[in-house]
């Protein structure tokens, strides 16, 4: 099982449950039936290397994981689409995260996959069908009875909501119509998961103090701020920049690792939560959450060139790379702020596939070969949770992740 958050509690057991201006396009086919960037759109990043296969090679990569992604866990339900959270929810359920990473993947797959839209229509069908209060998608939902999920209140996950906005820009610019969905979206998410100071909180009902590095999207924010000029997106970016800076220069300033949960981010001297604040796994290192984060600072470097994305990238990349002794099976989830794995016995593709893109931010040749070649892989069972990592993680690393700005 996993929670909201990202954390596989029983790996195995829920493997057994299933037998931008800034890219420059080069030659793509043609658009089909309205589509703008149809898959493949080949992509020139900022910064960094590639993988040494071919495109070719790169996009049919790309092609088995999302057919083999959506035969598993793309399912029609609740009168739209659900992206199957294995473990992580009833009855073939879905959480926000989930329909937040669909609404990613098929605009990014649309020409590839002629029923994209259609699929795209329906999970944010879904996301729409189950608001909380403030107007973000509950996190937890039922695949059988299609109703919230979880005790207490319906609330949002911060993740889920930055995904879903994202998704709906991607989905007007690859087909149009989406535009006063996604400004709608956008305004009550600023509102939401934004604190008065531009940090994300972990969660729309949860305190203004706390953040999860997980939820630093960057990519997202800088698209946001480009899309929505009505609030003050730059201002996220900035105070997002500053959290990640301030914290690696005090707790992690050789691996810039930076853990699963941070509170006092409205200060100039946030730290790692206490090691079971939010959950029932060591929230103050590295863990089910924070691995995600060397993919999202090394998209952000290789989308956008940012240098405290490249920084923090390179410094992961080199630390993972390090302490594995370059065999990205040896990579693990929970791991020190010093880069030293706690739990060796504990494994996770998860955590292994977000390395690669740091890889290819860091400009590290070898070591982006080798986790590329580790994508074809899957030694650990993951289901929903690593796969679907893996699925965006394969898109950027074949250099087929356009921007909205492209």
């Amino acid at each position: 099982m996993r929670d909201r958050s990202g954390r596989l509690v029983a790996m195995a057991a829920a493997a057994a449950t299933i037998s931008l201006s800034v890219l420059v396009s080069t030659a793509a086919p043609a658009a089909a039936a309205g589509e703008s960037h149809p898959f493949p759109t080949h992509v020139t990043y900022k910064t960094g290397v590639m993988p040494s296969a071919s495109a070719a090679d790169r996009d049919a990569a790309v092609k088995k994981q999302y057919d083999s992604w959506k035969k598993a866990y793309l399912r029609s339900a609740c009168g739209g689409y659900l992206v199957y959270a294995t473990g992580d929810a009833p009855n073939k359920g879905t959480v926000s995260e989930a329909q937040g990473y669909g609404m990613n993947i098929v605009p990014l797959m649309a020409g590839y996959d002629t029923n994209a839209k259609a699929e795209f229509d329906g999970l944010w069908k879904v996301v729409q069908d189950h608001p909380d209060s403030k107007g973000m998608m509950e996190w937890k939902i039922d695949g059988s009875s299609c109703k919230y999920a979880d005790s207490g209140t319906p609330d949002a996950a911060t993740d889920g909501d930055l995904d879903v906005g994202y998704g709906l820009i991607l989905a007007d610019k690859q087909w149009g119509g989406y535009t006063a969905a996604a400004k709608d979206w956008l305004a009550k998410l600023y509102k939401a998961d934004v604190a008065s100071d531009g940090h994300l909180k972990c969660e729309d009902d949860g305190p203004s103090t706390d953040t999860r590095p997980s939820d630093f999207m960057l990519d997202h924010l800088r698209a946001f701020a480009a899309y929505d000029t009505a609030h003050d997106w730059n201002k996220v970016v900035t105070r997002t920049e500053a959290v990640i800076q301030e914290f690696t220069a005090k707790y992690s300033p050789t691996a810039n690792l930076l853990s699963d949960f941070v509170v006092s981010a409205n200060t100039t001297s946030p730290k790692p939560a206490p090691a079971d604040y939010q959950e029932s796994q060591p929230d103050n290192i590295v863990g089910y959450n924070s691995v995600r984060v060397p993919w999202h600072m090394g998209t952000d470097a290789l989308v956008y060139g940012s240098s405290v994305a490249k920084s923090v990238a390179t410094k992961e990349s080199n630390s993972y790379k390090s302490h594995a002794g370059g065999n990205p099976a040896k990579i693990y989830p929970h791991t020190k702020l010093d880069g030293t794995p706690t739990n060796t016995g504990d494994q996770c593709e998860c955590a292994n596939d977000p390395v690669g893109v740091a890889a290819m931010a860091a400009g590290d040749q070898a070591w982006t070969d080798s986790l590329w070649k580790y994508l074809a892989t899957n030694p650990f069972g993951d289901t929903y949770y690593g796969e679907t990592i893996k699925m965006l993680v394969y898109i950027v690393m074949a250099g087929d992740y356009w921007t909205p700005a492209s």
